[in-house]
């Protein structure tokens, strides 16, 4: 491995090196973490975890993107121009300070399923891409994605909602306080300066559901920039809840946290909500 983690009692470890969902991730990505002016451009997209940072399509859905600053209050920013691969934003900072700039919750896209032989499997329609063949020699999986024109006319059927949430903190001048968490849906709340962390530093958080903590949320980890590397870093876990969970890197680099809430069970029913949230940040040599 390029690059190895660390972690604390509060992180329960699933898998190391596993590869990347198939799904894909919204993010911030800042053009830098510790701005100069009185301003930052940021991205805004939605990529897939293996090839981080590359936009497929800008993050859409009813809400603003805001920046807080450090005395709590959020302001929207108006300056946002969306492409057909990414949203650019740029984020006013007027003082000096720790600033969060987040898209909000918003509503992601729905999801339909089928009980299909007393298993749940998610609803593929009509136009979307071709599901991929099983290996030689294997049945396709039994609690895998079905065509919708494959679904009986008497099965169970439901439909689940998603939301997402992205966030990255940016510090002009020293590093000092941060805002507070929201407080409402899910979120990754640092609590670690998300702008002062270094190559072996523990980075400390917590992630809440209305500001309570989570347990059994599914966490991943990707590192943007591993487009060339000889094997790409991926991570993967759950939360514990309580005090919070700490995660140490021995490099430096731009790295993103996903965590999605309620965990999803294959084959089990899905819940009517999911909530995907994910912090962007910084780990300095």
């Amino acid at each position: 491995m390029r690059c190895l983690i660390g972690f604390a009692a509060g992180l329960t470890v699933l898998a190391l090196g596993s590869a990347a969902s198939a799904g894909h991730m919204p993010y911030l990505a800042p053009l830098t973490f510790a701005p100069h002016r009185d301003m930052v451009t940021v991205q805004a997209a939605m990529s897939e975890e293996a090839h981080m940072f590359v936009p497929d399509f800008p993050i859409r859905g009813a809400g603003d993107f805001t920046v807080t600053g450090p005395d709590g209050a959020a302001v929207k920013i108006a300056a946002v121009t969306v492409l057909k691969e990414m949203a650019v934003l740029e984020a006013p900072l007027p003082t000096e300070g720790t600033w969060r700039i987040s898209t909000g919750e918003r509503a992601g896209r729905s999801a339909k399923w089928a009980k299909i032989d007393g298993v749940w499997r998610m609803v593929r329609g009509p136009g979307g891409p071709p599901r991929p063949a099983p290996p030689p020699g294997e049945a396709p999986r039994a609690d895998g994605p079905i065509d919708e024109a494959a679904v009986p006319p008497s099965a169970e059927t439901l439909t689940s909602v998603g939301t997402l949430r992205a966030d990255l903190y940016v510090t002009r001048g020293a590093p000092k306080a941060f805002p507070k968490p929201v407080g409402q849906g899910l979120e990754i709340a640092p609590l670690s300066h998300p702008n002062d962390l270094y190559a072996g530093d523990a980075f400390r958080f917590q992630v809440l559901n209305d500001g309570q903590p989570v347990v059994g949320a599914q966490l991943s980890i990707v590192r943007a920039g591993d487009a060339y590397a000889a094997q790409h870093f991926t991570w993967s876990g759950v939360t514990k809840g309580g005090a919070g969970e700490a995660v140490s890197f021995d490099q430096p680099g731009v790295y993103v946290i996903q965590a999605q809430y309620p965990p999803r069970v294959e084959g089990a029913a899905p819940t009517a909500k999911s909530m995907t949230t994910t912090l962007t940040f910084e780990v300095s040599r």
